[in-house]
């Protein structure tokens, strides 16, 4: 097996595959050292009882909106139910209905999905600064309860509570009924969003009781998170629910369009053999059934469609336009924004077994003469110096897809709030021989100090102790800043200025971390009036 092969394997092993956490040595750890009746908290539904991990208070697995099935299936999330006593919160729940192939989460799965987690150092009554993480995985798989997104770590370091959830995936979550025959309002849009949504109204009512504070919520989240995130931005819904946003490698140009989304959804009800007209038939399909349709629904997208994810949809509703007019202070608030990209994001999804992207300059220029100019295509191609090389495509795939499109966001949000850009550009020998490099995703563990973890473990292989601890402090700190403060540097020097047109300042996270003013600026200046998407 080649080095690349070999490599891909284990990383999307370690990137999918985590569902609820392999933390067990800890679990429970300093049980014996603090009063267990400190983790009961009452909830404005109830009282929860929580445990101790890594010297961290926990509750896991706590419910913030009902079982979306049954009636409720392809609704908007209600709330829960008040109850008395006391309820557990010490497991993590199950995870949303996903894929169960190569690329699916492990794990017990339900509809009654609808949970989040708290990592909190006490349940005090401090106001600590709230970090809300929103996981990634193309709106199809992944939960809040994956190693990836182990909270206890970042939580001591930053003296901070860490909030992961999960929320409707796939068809569950991404379907778009507005136009659907027979609909009678029992059919409801962008669900996973809606999802999101309402476990930011549960944080608001609840996040003081466990040592957190309401007004001092920051969003983040990683691809489709990060996407989620930048949606978030862009809708009404969520004004006033956070104050702060980090967006890592979410593209925002995936937004399906009404047709699109309509489109999508009438094939999937093709492939359950259920008319438009009769739509409440799938409110009792199996979600097995359900399940089995999505994969032959994703074969398609991948192989006829431009659409290789689902995404939320602009329904008029949640999103009235696209990302990029809808992010105005009027709608999403004056929040400070954090953005970024990984220097190598499309090295994986090149590859032959996911077959998502363009993998030779021939089918990249296929792609560019369906969707630009002759003119605007050359320009491009000509400000890559290793193209046609697959290392080219590759490159311009990262720029067009994350890279370009996370850069004229921030250009058009930095007009009215603070932006700071980033991009990690962290690699190894072994990552650098195998083609990936810092592919999408690497900066997760760092994000989170989880060396521990699966993914941590493998970066051990590649790179030494200290030099991932000290990148991940670095990364870290920053993120915890930016909670805290509104500002990656916190307290201390400006080093990191705010992004604008005008003033490129863009934190370069490598071993030795710098700020470098417009990284790569021939080939960003190339894209510029560029329409693609």
């Amino acid at each position: 097996m080649k080095l690349r092969t070999h490599l891909l394997y284990v990383i999307l092993l370690l990137l999918n595959f985590s569902s609820v956490s392999s933390f067990a040595a800890n679990k429970d750890n300093n049980a014996n050292q603090s009063d267990s009746s400190s983790l009961i908290v009452q909830t404005k539904q109830g009282k929860v009882r929580g445990t101790f991990d890594n010297d961290m208070a926990v509750w896991r697995g706590i419910r913030y909106a009902k079982a979306p099935a049954g009636d409720l299936r392809f609704r908007v999330p209600q709330p829960v139910e008040n109850w008395t006593g006391v309820k557990d919160a010490v497991a993590f729940g199950p995870v949303a209905p996903q894929s169960e192939s190569n690329l699916g989460t492990k794990g017990a799965q339900s509809e009654d999905c609808l949970l989040l987690n708290i990592w909190s150092p006490a349940a005090d009554g401090k106001k600590r600064p709230v970090m809300f993480w929103i996981h990634g995985g193309g709106f199809e798989i992944g939960s809040g309860s994956s190693d990836l997104y182990y909270g206890a770590n970042l939580a001591k370091k930053g003296d901070v509570v860490v909030v992961t959830i999960n929320y409707r995936l796939g068809p569950l979550g991404f379907l778009y009924f507005k136009n659907a025959g027979n609909n009678n309002h029992q059919f409801e849009n962008n669900l996973g969003i809606r999802d999101q949504i309402a476990a930011l109204q549960w944080v608001k009512e609840n996040i003081a009781a466990f040592g957190g504070d309401p007004a001092q919520v920051t969003i983040f989240g990683e691809s489709a998170g990060g996407t989620s995130v930048q949606t978030l931005l862009a809708t009404r819904v969520a004004q006033g629910l956070f104050k702060g946003a980090i967006s890592e490698s979410g593209p925002p140009a995936i937004l399906w369009s009404p047709e699109i989304g309509e489109k999508i959804t009438n094939k999937y009800c093709s492939i359950l053999r259920i008319n438009p007209d009769s739509l409440q038939l799938l409110k009792n399909v199996p979600v097995d059934t359900l399940k089995e349709a999505q994969e032959i629904l994703r074969k398609y997208m991948v192989a006829e469609t431009n659409e290789k994810v689902f995404s939320p949809t602009i329904d008029g509703d949640i999103l009235t336009g696209d990302i990029f007019k809808c992010m105005k202070p009027e709608i999403g608030g004056k929040v400070a924004l954090m953005i970024g990209t990984n220097m190598n994001e499309s090295t994986m999804f090149a590859s032959k077994r996911l077959k998502m992207a363009p993998r030779t300059s021939k089918e990249l220029e296929k792609y560019f003469d369906a969707v630009t100019t002759k003119e605007e295509k050359e320009k491009v191609l000509a400000a890559y110096s290793n193209y046609p090389r697959k290392s080219g495509v590759t490159d311009i795939l990262t720029d067009a897809i994350f890279r370009v499109p996370a850069i004229r966001l921030a250009e058009c949000r930095s007009t009215y709030s603070s932006v700071y850009m980033y991009r990690f550009e962290w690699t190894s020998f072994a990552l650098n021989v195998s083609g990936l490099k810092s592919f999408h995703g690497l900066e997760i563990p760092f994000v989170f100090g989880n060396e521990q973890g699966k993914l941590g473990g493998f970066l051990k292989v590649i790179a030494t102790q200290k030099l991932i601890a000290r990148l991940s402090g670095e990364m870290q700190q920053a993120w915890i800043n930016f909670a805290r403060y509104g500002n990656p540097n916190g307290t201390g020097a400006e080093t990191w200025k705010p992004y604008s047109a005008a003033d490129r300042s863009t934190m370069i996270f490598n071993k030795k971390s710098h700020v470098v003013q417009d990284p790569n600026g021939t080939q960003r200046a190339a894209w510029q009036g560029v329409k693609y998407y």
